[in-house]
Parts: C-alpha cells; structure tokens; sequence
C-alpha cells in the first residue's frame, strides 16, 4: 500500500499530466485498443478455422477455434488492465 504522502504525490503527477498533456492522459486512460487490428485478425482467423472445420466436420477444432473466436470478443470488450 502507498503512503498518505506517496499518494498525493502521485494525485500531483496525475493532475499534471491531465494539464500538460491531454492527449497522452487520455490515451492512458481510455478503454480503448492500442491495436484494433490485432483484435480484427484474431476474430477473422478463428472465425474462418471455426466454419471451415465445421464444413468439414472437425467438431472438436472447432469447438476449440469457436472458444478462442468467444475469448476475443469477451478481451476486446472487457480489456485486461495490469496496474
């Protein structure tokens, strides 16, 4: 845990940075990708594998390919945050 004092200091910088740099504030902040693409190509590759093994009547690589399509769509929308 901060200390009293670490936190307003860190309060200070904070308020900083929203003043000085706005832009770069709300980049951090925003819930945002930095990378849409990488979210496009995951969902376009293992949306394809998942129909072409059901065309094909793999049900199990698909069933694996139809988890991680899910997975993609359930990151993008609640993105992991490491503090």
């Amino acid at each position: 845990m901060l200390s009293e004092a670490e936190r307003r200091s860190l309060d200070e910088i904070e308020q900083r940075l929203r003043t000085e740099e706005p832009g770069l504030a709300r980049a951090m902040t925003s819930s945002r990708s930095a990378r849409p693409w990488l979210f496009w190509l995951l969902l376009t590759v293992f949306g394809g594998l998942t129909v072409l093994c059901l065309t094909i009547s793999a049900f199990g690589p698909a069933f694996q390919c139809l988890l991680v399509t899910a997975g993609v769509l359930v990151w993008q929308r609640h993105p992991i945050r490491i503090r």
